[in-house]
């Protein structure tokens, strides 16, 4: 029997307009109705998430800044990891020298840059809310960083660049959509996250189903009960989910409440 559900927001529960289908809600509010925890595991961070818990009325703890953030339904932080100051502004200069479209998010939820760059338009268009400071590297923003989210495109060498940069420091750099980087403390992940919330509820994996489409979200699939991959997934998901479900533009969420809880 499925106790909670753990769903991906972008190419998941969004559809491509970053909007959440009548059909998707009224399927997630059923089984809060039933008693079953819904949880967003997202690397949104944590103000985009929040509007979602209140857009459907969520109670259980959420995932953000794909799982350097836990909050609560009140937006209080549960736990969190940070990256090292240090290694942050490192990867801010590197992000300078590459020329890169570079967002830092915080522990107050917002993304924050200091050069224009195309890659912040897309940022905005998923529902994220960016603010432009002066200079990345300042104390007060390094030591609050949370998660890295950097434009990466086909045959880019910088992630090579990082790796070899940055040896030894406790990062994890993973394709988060085909044109961008996320970057984040290295003993975290949406993966790890939950299983800190079903610690905290008392529930096992196997009465876990999670659903997603992206690189960050197949160590969470691989994890539960039931892994449901979306229609538009990466093949990576695919091959270890469990199931596939239609995409995101056809209520693929929904889909999976009503075949497999």
């Amino acid at each position: 029997m499925i106790k909670l559900i753990a769903v991906d927001l972008d190419g998941t529960l969004f559809n491509s307009e970053s909007k959440i289908s009548h059909k998707n809600k009224a399927a997630l509010k059923k089984c809060q109705d039933n008693g079953i925890k819904v949880v967003i595991a997202s690397a949104k961070p944590s103000f985009s998430v929040s509007k979602i818990i209140s857009e459907l009325g969520l109670s259980a703890l959420q995932i953000s800044y794909s799982g350097a953030l836990i909050i609560d339904k009140d937006l209080k932080p549960v736990f969190e990891l940070r990256i090292e100051p240090k290694v942050c502004r490192e990867i801010i200069l590197a992000g300078r020298i590459w020329k890169k479209g570079v967002t830092l998010g915080l522990d107050d939820g917002i993304l924050y840059y200091e050069k224009e760059h195309p890659y912040n338009k897309i940022v905005v268009e998923t529902g994220d809310v960016i603010k432009k400071v002066k200079d990345l590297t300042a104390e007060n923003i390094c030591s609050r960083g949370l998660m890295f989210s950097i434009s990466a495109y086909e045959n880019d060498s910088f992630e090579d660049f990082l790796k070899d940069k940055l040896k030894g420091a406790r990062i994890k750099i993973m394709m988060g959509s085909p044109f961008s980087l996320i970057i984040n403390h290295s003993d975290t992940g949406k993966r790890f996250a939950l299983k800190k919330i079903l610690e905290i509820y008392d529930i096992s994996p196997d009465e876990t189903m999670a659903i997603g489409d992206s690189y960050t979200d197949i160590s969470m699939i691989s994890e539960v009960g039931i892994g449901v991959a979306m229609g538009n997934a990466v093949p990576e998901l695919k091959e270890v989910a469990d199931f596939v479900v239609p995409d995101n533009d056809s209520d693929g969420v929904a889909t999976a409440i009503e075949q497999f809880v």
